[in-house]
Parts: C-alpha cells; structure tokens; sequence
C-alpha cells in the first residue's frame, strides 16, 4: 500500500508542475483540459515545455509528444512514463 501512495503523490505532483509549465508557456488562461496546440501553442514553444519539464523533473520528453498530446494530464503521464521506458 506505501508503494500505491508514494506513486500517487509522485503522479498528482508531477500533473501539478506540468500544469504549472503548461500555463507559464502558454499563458495564464490556457486550458489544461485542452490541447497543446489547441490552447495557441507551436513548435517552437513546445520546445520551451520540454526544456523547462525536464529541468524540473530531469525526465526527457520529445516535443513532438508535447504537440500531440491531447491534455495536459497526458502530458504529465507520458512525463512519469519517460524514466519506465529506459
């Protein structure tokens, strides 16, 4: 059971600072619930978002995932599963 708390913590944490980058590259009134692209983003600062994720999760993540994903809680589950598929 720690282990399912300790995880859950980790992934409410990390949905919080992906939440947090999400807004503070595109802007205060961006939707978490809504895509990347979709909430005015580009390329450009979808590499800004990887960059400040992996600053402060130490995990890489391709820009590419960051434009295709259709949420920013999906984001932050592809962030968790980055350090699982090496």
């Amino acid at each position: 059971m720690s282990e399912n708390v300790t995880e859950g913590a980790e992934e409410r944490k990390t949905a919080s600072g992906i939440d947090a980058l999400w807004k503070e590259i595109l802007g205060g009134d961006a939707d978490v619930e809504s895509g990347f692209i979709a909430n005015g983003g580009d390329s450009l600062m979808a590499v800004l978002l990887a960059d400040r994720v992996f600053a402060s999760t130490g995990r890489e993540i391709d820009y590419l995932e960051i434009l295709d994903a259709p949420d920013s809680a999906t984001l932050a589950r592809i962030v968790l599963a980055a350090d699982r598929d090496r």
